[in-house]
């Protein structure tokens, strides 16, 4: 029973976000915006509050960064971003089309 005890601090006494982590994402059903990739990635630093390009749809400016969610607007392809930090969605949408991005986080260790 110690040793359950023990494992249950250690696993849940971590922080729920990790302060740097990455997520890839790929489109959830089909692209409905050509000029988008299907899949990204990016570097996330909750400390920082910062968004770093690693692969895919570039150019974005951050906007808005709290706790559950980012935003983001692409001035060259005129698009806006939202990921949820709740439950792993990133949407961009223009006027024309809405995607919407299934992404996993992977944490840096």
């Amino acid at each position: 029973m110690k040793n359950f005890f023990l494992m249950f601090i250690i696993i849940f006494s971590n922080p729920l976000y990790a302060e740097e982590f990455t997520i890839l994402c790929e489109i959830s059903k089909s692209l409905n915006n050509k000029s988008l990739n299907t899949r990204f990635s990016k570097k996330i630093s909750i400390k920082n509050k910062t968004v770093e390009n690693i692969s895919g749809n570039y150019f974005d400016r951050l906007i808005i960064f709290n706790d559950r969610e980012l935003i983001m607007h692409n001035y060259v392809f005129e698009t806006s971003s939202s990921f949820s930090l709740d439950n792993n969605v990133w949407t961009s949408y223009n006027k024309e089309f809405i995607d919407i991005y299934s992404c996993k986080k992977k944490r840096r260790q």
